[in-house]
């Protein structure tokens, strides 16, 4: 059954769950992982909804969304969107008829909406997260219609609304520095580079998207280190010629060209996605012994 229809895509719409990283390990064959770019938000909105952290969500790109809801259904709002129906952070029994905008913000990038059993989307390679350059996964576009994986629970069956607790929402005006740990070509820049690195006040660049993020800073780490292409994780910091830094996402290639100063903790990543073009992040050293690809419980 049509639980909703999208009427605008705004700056996109896409279906994501956790992406392609199951023990298959599809980037071994050059399938970029996709999946959530703010996986700590993600996970709220399904937690909201008593969802399991796989099911898919829809992950709305800046604003300027509609979707009109044509059956009672259990939603829930995360993220960076404001939306004047189903504020951020939110869950409640949305009633036929009723729809949903979400709009631009000046702190926050990325929106979730979870619905109750998860969105139905086509799975390829394990997952139905949506990666846009290689037409992988089930396409949005005006007019799709949106069904969920199980039938609505009614309205009575629970409390009239939900709320993420205070202490797990996120005010993305103030990001925490960003933790770092060496990467796989620390060895090839000097010390005074790396203590740049962690220093400067970057700037995320416009031209960043699920591919990557651009930092530019008031100085470089301009270089003519060549290297072989190499296999490039989620949170890579790659360096190219020009000194940028480019902080390797979801989307991107799974292999790279560019030297790899250091990686971005994991749990860090959805700090800095949520940061629109020309705010600045900050970098620090981790210290700890390893880094998990898992995010952190809420």
């Amino acid at each position: 059954m049509t639980i909703a229809i999208v009427r605008k895509i705004g700056a996109g719409i896409s279906f994501q769950d956790q992406g392609r990283v199951d023990a298959n390990s599809w980037l071994n064959y050059g399938v970029a992982p996709a999946g959530t770019m703010d996986a700590y938000a993600a996970q709220a909105a399904n937690t909201l909804v008593h969802n399991l952290p796989t099911d898919t969500v829809l992950e709305i790109a800046l604003g300027g969304a509609e979707i009109e809801i044509t059956a009672n259904c259990w939603l829930a709002h995360t993220g960076g969107c404001a939306c004047p129906e189903l504020p951020r952070n939110t869950a409640r029994f949305v009633k036929k008829g009723e729809t949903l905008r979400f709009n631009p913000n000046p702190h926050g990038v990325w929106s979730y909406l979870a619905i109750a059993g998860g969105w139905q989307a086509a799975q390829y390679f394990g997952s139905s997260s949506r990666h846009q350059r290689s037409d992988l996964g089930q396409d949005i576009t005006v007019d799709s219609e949106l069904r969920a994986n199980t039938s609505q629970p009614p309205a009575s069956s629970c409390a009239d609304s939900r709320f993420l607790p205070l202490a797990k929402q996120r005010d993305y005006s103030s990001p925490p520095p960003l933790r770092l740990i060496k990467g796989p070509h620390a060895n090839l820049f000097k010390e005074q580079d790396w203590l740049h690195l962690l220093r400067t006040e970057w700037i995320v660049s416009p031209r960043s998207d699920r591919t990557g993020y651009r930092l530019t800073g008031s100085n470089t780490l301009s270089h003519n280190h060549s290297i072989y292409s190499t296999p490039t994780l989620v949170g890579s910091v790659q360096i190219p010629p020009n000194g940028e830094p480019i902080v390797t996402l979801n989307d991107g290639p799974t292999v790279g060209g560019y030297p790899i100063l250091a990686r971005v903790h994991p749990d860090d990543l959805s700090w800095l996605v949520q940061q629109h073009a020309h705010q600045k992040i900050h970098f620090n050293e981790w210290r700890g012994h390893s880094i998990s690809p898992k995010i952190s419980h809420l």
